[in-house]
């Protein structure tokens, strides 16, 4: 959650989005996700691809809060509607445990459901009935599914947090609204006499640790009750608290623990469950040794996630989260180094709010904002793209130090200093390239070339932040030559095709010619010939086909403009004569029946589709004998 996390005024704002011109991450995963078998830094939702997730949550995306009773209700639809559009693929699912007050701000804050009964007999502290926490308050879980469910809807993964690190204690900041005062582990707040502070410090710190028994229980049942809400639903993952205190580590591996053995013993459906922990007596340590499948460090053990994160070392799927590093912060170019070095990238985003956790007021319209959410989108294209089972990132391949690569295969390389040349040590083949501009979010040029192995400078086709995509060419390149391209009736165009090439250094071992890419006219061989008619403008394709020893294609086309000659003049040697009309008397098809030959175009004399006896009365008024001028 970040150091300075407080609740803040919820206002209606306009949150700028820019569309993602490539196809959305599939709706309706089919997940449940997994760990990669092959690749344990990514998922696998049972297809065999390796999964990438990254998007952007906000504090209020499950629950309502502010400061009325009941709490203005959040636009979820409109929410998960900017995520789409965005093209994410993941957001985290908020829960918070207590009904009022948080940590760092001195007014009333109300939080609805929750997701314990209010039974009395008796008053809690907010001024409510006490809990009951045996007993559900059955709308809490009918919401939490419900959103969960439109959440894959609109393609996107959710972790459902289960605790709160920010419910059970004030954090620190003395003589603010202490959330513990409402909790339904308060023992003033609950009609079961459990006592969630048994040092009476005025915090419930010890409701995450092992210390009172009773209270695991509770929590056990909980956790049990939220699984069988939601255990079919395959877009979930499951997330035991946010940025609970150090001394929760033996306490959180239980829970995780409880999960995982109670979803494999009694529930058709395993789920990946997430863990993470904020502090600087919380380590790095206590997540890589953790049951947890994924997990999303802070910043104090490695400062350097927020600068140059480390290369992802593969022991765990690693989620690198600005809410654990900054609370709000990160930029576009931070997304790109995460993504380039094996992670998971998400981002705490202020939207629809203009008052950031510390209090201050911030802009969601805030351009670096903007950018951010737009990479986070862009990541998942590439991600799509890559085969992530096999990429791996890699701080030497490219001189950037930002790489993802399966050597000879594919790579992809950020360059974060605006048109600035770079190395990459390429293995010997032909590759397909792809320079995508970071600060337009578009393509910019594409193409392919062969390459003899070691050290290729590149140098980007534009002044900005740049990724190049490389992929191994499977197969040949069709390359024509037409001469000429353009004339009058009848036109005799030369085609080469010398100029293909096999990407994969191969041999092109045919070469199919289809004139009017029909399948009507055809040729073999590396050069062709062909003699285009017609009695008006028209334009004509003409496709060459190459294929490879490996059986691969490639296909490649021409276009062929052909002007209207002189009329009757069929084999343009100048004259109107018997060879004329014997071309003429061929093509001719008589009064409606329509001429469809290509051969035969340049005999459509008058302005129907038939070749008939008016047709031939112009081209008898033509006809003029050999070696004489037209008499038309």
């Amino acid at each position: 959650m970040g150091v300075c996390r407080q609740l803040f005024f919820i206002c209606a704002v306009s949150v700028t989005v820019v569309a993602i011109t490539a196809s959305l991450f599939a709706v309706s995963p089919p997940g449940p996700l997994q760990v990669h078998s092959i690749n344990p830094r990514y998922c696998d939702d049972g297809s065999g691809k390796a999964i990438l997730l990254s998007g952007s949550h906000i504090w209020i995306n499950m629950q309502d809060y502010g400061p009325t009773d009941p709490p203005a209700a959040f636009d979820y639809a409109s929410y998960l509607d900017f995520l789409q559009g965005l093209n994410h693929s993941f957001m985290r699912g908020w829960h918070w445990e207590q009904p009022k007050y948080f940590s760092g701000r001195t007014t009333d804050y109300y939080i609805d459901p929750v997701p314990f009964l209010r039974t009395g007999p008796g008053t809690a502290q907010d001024g409510k009935l006490r809990f009951d926490v045996t007993k559900y308050y059955q709308p809490y879980f009918d919401r939490i599914r419900a959103r969960a469910i439109e959440a894959g809807n609109h393609g996107l993964y959710i972790s459902i947090m289960l605790f709160e690190g920010f419910s059970i204690e004030d954090k620190g900041r003395t003589g603010t609204d202490n959330p513990w005062w409402s909790h339904p582990l308060n023992q003033t707040n609950n009609v079961n006499g459990l006592n969630g502070d048994p040092n009476g410090d005025g915090q419930g710190k010890e409701t995450h640790t092992l210390q009172v028994p009773a209270i695991t229980a509770i929590q056990e049942d909980y956790v049990e009750y939220t699984i069988d809400q939601l255990n079919d639903l395959d877009n979930i993952l499951w997330e035991i608290s946010n940025e609970s205190h150090a001394g929760s580590v033996s306490w959180q591996y239980h829970i995780i623990n409880h999960i995982k053995s109670y979803e494999a013993a009694y529930k058709p459906k395993q789920h990946l469950v997430c863990m993470n922990g904020w502090g600087e007596d919380f380590h790095d340590s206590y997540l890589f040794d953790s049951p947890a499948d994924v997990i999303s460090p802070s910043r104090f053990d490695t400062p350097s996630y927020r600068t140059n994160p480390p290369v992802s070392d593969g022991s765990k799927i690693v989620m690198l989260d600005t809410d654990h590093l900054w609370g709000l912060g990160g930029n576009a170019d931070w997304v790109w180094k995460c993504f380039t070095r094996g992670y998971h990238v998400i981002f705490m985003d202020p939207y629809p709010l203009t008052e950031t956790p510390a209090g201050k007021v911030t802009n969601p319209n805030d351009p670096t904002y903007v950018a951010l959410r737009q990479a986070l989108g862009h990541i998942m294209i590439y991600a799509d793209k890559l085969n992530l089972a096999t990429a791996l990132p890699s701080t030497t391949i490219a001189t950037t130090t930002n790489c993802l690569a399966d050597p000879g295969m594919e790579y992809l390389v950020y360059q974060p200093n605006p048109g600035s040349s770079f190395n990459v040590d390429l293995q010997s083949g032909g590759y397909d390239y792809e320079w995508f501009n970071v600060s337009t979010g578009s393509v910019a040029e594409t193409g392919s070339f062969a390459w003899g192995g070691g050290n290729m400078s590149f140098t980007p086709p534009f002044n900005a932040p740049s990724v190049l995509y490389l992929q191994e060419g499977e197969g040949p390149v069709a390359l024509i030559s037409a001469v000429p391209q353009s004339g009058t009736s009848p036109l005799a165009v030369n085609f080469d095709g010398s100029a293909s090439y096999d990407q994969s250094g191969g041999s092109i071992i045919n070469y199919a010619w289809d004139f009017f890419n029909d399948g009507s006219r055809t040729a073999t061989g590396v050069t062709a010939g062909y003699t285009y008619r017609s009695s008006i403008t028209r334009n004509f394709t003409a496709k060459l086909t190459v294929t490879d020893d490996d059986t691969y294609s490639d296909s490649e086309t021409v276009i062929i403009t052909v002007q209207p000659g002189q009329i009757g003049d069929f084999d343009g040697d100048g004259d109107v004569d018997q060879e004329d009309f014997g071309h003429f008397q061929a093509c001719m098809t008589g009064t409606g029946n329509q001429q469809n030959g290509w051969d035969c175009l340049d005999t459509l004399l008058d302005t129907d589709d038939d070749v008939d006896l008016v047709d031939f009365g112009i081209f008898q008024g033509c006809m003029n004998g050999a070696n004489q001028s037209p008499g038309c």
